[in-house]
């Protein structure tokens, strides 16, 4: 039966191409997946190393900053391992126990990813402040030893520069929907500067002696903590804010509703149909789409599931994976109830 509005189109050999446009969106997605499992493993392990050298540095040159940044690198190893097994998730494809998908696991990690980063900064802030408050009191603090800290310094920006290029490189290649990638870039980036910062402060100390500020040497590594706390503090907070929104349902950042509705209202206009508007959730890499659409005429459902076709691999191409559904409906504007 020709079903009206499709013309002479041969619907069993739509279909067929249409399941494979799916089955290589489905491929490419698995790369994407690589590529990132093979970027968290070389992050764990580095975490691991920078971790371990944060302890030992700071033991022997007596400094807070090196601890805490070496505990910082050991929460980034940790983390690693849950967000490895993450991403083996997140590419799953919906089921009975998860009708809209795993993305959200994604955007739960990164809330709590951030939490954690947060926490080291609030953390590091309060330990110094400590530091100062007993200095200001008269209490002992010990000297500083400078060799282990130039050591270490020049490790960390090493490693954690090539960790956060290798992070950008992988986030790109597989796509640039990848959270858990972008959140770990930024993650080595503000390690590194961490470590960068408390470098150069640190070693440039003994070079205060003969001014007005060598009376303040011993709390010169607090008082470097704190301002880099200040300064890179924003940066997990506005990665919270952005999962925090996912998990309440908030729309979808603007240019990606654009995108949408174009593409809908490209594809609504070829199957003769009313675009009437887009719902967008996002989730992780992945997005939650609702197309509402009316037909203006009697249609059958094999027109509705060709377009559901079209617009779900058109989509894909334009945002990334999605999760995909077709409301038919008279009603233009959201009624709020």
């Amino acid at each position: 039966m020709e079903v009206p509005g499709l013309g002479d189109l041969d619907l069993h050999q739509y279909g067929r191409k249409q399941r494979c446009d799916l089955e290589l969106s489905q491929v490419g997605m698995k790369n994407s997946v690589a590529i990132e499992k093979r970027a968290l493993n070389i992050a764990k392990w580095a975490n691991l190393v920078m971790g371990f050298a944060g302890i030992i540095g700071a033991i022997a040159s007596r400094s807070d900053a090196l601890l805490v940044d070496g505990l910082y690198s050991a929460v980034n190893f940790l983390s690693a391992i849950v967000a490895g097994r993450i991403a083996e998730r997140v590419g799953r494809p919906p089921d009975r126990t998860r009708p809209w998908g795993y993305g959200f696991e994604e955007t739960v990690y990164v809330t709590f990813r951030s939490l954690t980063l947060i926490g080291i900064l609030l953390f590091a802030a309060l330990s110094s402040g400590g530091k100062i408050a007993a200095f200001a009191t008269g209490g002992a603090i010990p000297e500083l030893i400078y060799t282990p800290i130039l050591i270490y310094s020049v490790m960390m920006v090493l490693i954690c520069a090539s960790l956060a290029a290798y992070h950008h490189w992988a986030y790109i290649k597989s796509g640039k929907t990848s959270s858990i990638l972008k959140t770990e870039g930024k993650a080595a980036a503000i390690d590194g500067a961490i470590s960068l910062g408390t470098g150069i402060v640190l070693l440039s100390l003994p070079l205060l002696e003969t001014t007005l500020l060598g009376p303040y040497i011993p709390i010169g590594d607090a008082l470097v903590v704190l301002v880099i706390t200040l300064i890179i503090f924003w940066q997990p907070l506005s990665i919270l804010r952005g999962a925090i929104a996912e998990l309440i349902g908030a729309s979808a950042p603007a240019k990606i509703v654009r995108m949408v509705s174009r593409i809908a209202r490209e594809l609504a206009s070829e199957h003769e149909f009313r675009f009437l508007r887009v719902a967008v959730q996002r989730a992780g890499r992945s997005h939650f789409v609702v197309v509402y659409i009316d037909p203006l005429r009697a249609i059958h459902a094999c027109e509705v599931d060709d377009f559901w076709r079209m617009a779900n691999a058109r989509l894909t191409d334009g945002i990334g994976p999605v999760q995909m559904e077709v409301v038919v409906t008279e009603i233009s504007e959201f009624t709020g109830q």
